[in-house]
Parts: structure tokens; C-alpha cells; sequence
């Protein structure tokens, strides 16, 4: 758009130039207030949102407050069942580590030969002591004491917390004229 414009340099009217708007230097007077205007309406606004999280952050640490005895009954009943899975922890590993003697005797008596007795079971903490007998009539008694033997070393369910057996003393001794041999068997116990 083409201006004419015939006064002197001096008295013309100024126009600045934002952008592509221009604008009369007295309208730029109003502009000013209008600027202000809108930052104090956005601080207004901030604050209000301010004040509103901190009311929200109040609300939540009322109801943290509420809560904390709970979490403290919680945290008790919490620390009460850890202790009782470490308990029963425990009482899993011991049961894991003891020894079923009705199992142990029960595969004794399915390994004892014919002929052959028991006169005395007995047991400590590091080994098993059996004292038997055994007889025969066609004089075979070491014989029976070796199957014996090695019927246990075969048997694993009954070497489960024991060692190899071992033969200790042998006596041979006669009852109604008959051979008898006592016998003497130690086990070791394997601690876990």
C-alpha cells in the first residue's frame, strides 16, 4: 500500500513496527497495562495452583499421620512373621538332619541274614554300636556276618546318615553244643 504523506519529517506521526502490526506510539501506552495485567493474573494463577498442592500435600500427611499407627502395627506383625520363617527354617533344617530310626531298624531287620540276631542296640552322637549273634548249622557263621555286612553297605536308604560299617570284635563261644559267634558292628554318624 503506497502512503502519501506530505508533511515535514518533523511533524509526521511515528508508527512502530512489531512484527508485521504496526502500532501508533500512543496506543503502545495502553499495551504496557495490559502486559502487566496478564503477568499479575499468571502469578494470581500459580499462586492459586501453589496453594492448592499444598493444601493436597496437607491432606496427605494428615492421612500419612492417621496411618502411621497401622504401619507400625504392620511392621511389627511383619518383623513377628520373619521371625517365625526363620524358625521355621530351622526346625525344616533339623528335621532334614535327623535320623529316622524306626526307617534305620526296619532296614536292619529286612538286611539281617537267617541265623542271626540282635542283642544290643545303642547309639551317641558320633556312632551307632550294634552287638549281634549269628548261627549255623553247616558252620557258616563269618560267612553270614559278611553278607550281613555287605547287605548293609548296599543299602541306601540305610546308609543315608551313616558311614560305612565297620566289624569290630569277633568271639565264638558254645550254647547247648552249638557255635555261636558275637559280633560287634560300629557305624559311624555323618553330621551335615
Amino acid at each position: 500500500m503506497i502512503e502519501i504523506n506530505l508533511l515535514p519529517e518533523e511533524l509526521r506521526v511515528k508508527h512502530r513496527r512489531i512484527g508485521k502490526i504496526s502500532i501508533e506510539s500512543k496506543y503502545f501506552i495502553y499495551l504496557i497495562p495490559l502486559i502487566f495485567a496478564l503477568l499479575i493474573f499468571a502469578h494470581i494463577c500459580l499462586a492459586a495452583v501453589g496453594a492448592a498442592q499444598n493444601i493436597h500435600f496437607s491432606m496427605l500427611n494428615s492421612k500419612w499421620k492417621k496411618l502411621k499407627p497401622q504401619m507400625e502395627i504392620l511392621d511389627n506383625l511383619k518383623k513377628k512373621y520373619d521371625l517365625l520363617a526363620l524358625d521355621s527354617r530351622l526346625v525344616q533344617e533339623l528335621n532334614n538332619r535327623r535320623i529316622n530310626w524306626s526307617e534305620k531298624l526296619n532296614r536292619l531287620s529286612l538286611d539281617l541274614p537267617p541265623g542271626a540276631w540282635f542283642n544290643e542296640l545303642g547309639a551317641s552322637q558320633k556312632e551307632f554300636i550294634l552287638k549281634a549273634s549269628v548261627f549255623s548249622l553247616q558252620k557258616e557263621e563269618m560267612a553270614s556276618i559278611k553278607k550281613f555286612i555287605d547287605s548293609l553297605k548296599n543299602d541306601a536308604p540305610f546308609l543315608k546318615n551313616f558311614g560305612s560299617p565297620e566289624l569290630g570284635s569277633v568271639q565264638k563261644r558254645s550254647a547247648a553244643g552249638y557255635d555261636i559267634v558275637d559280633f560287634i558292628l560300629t557305624i559311624k554318624l555323618q553330621s551335615k
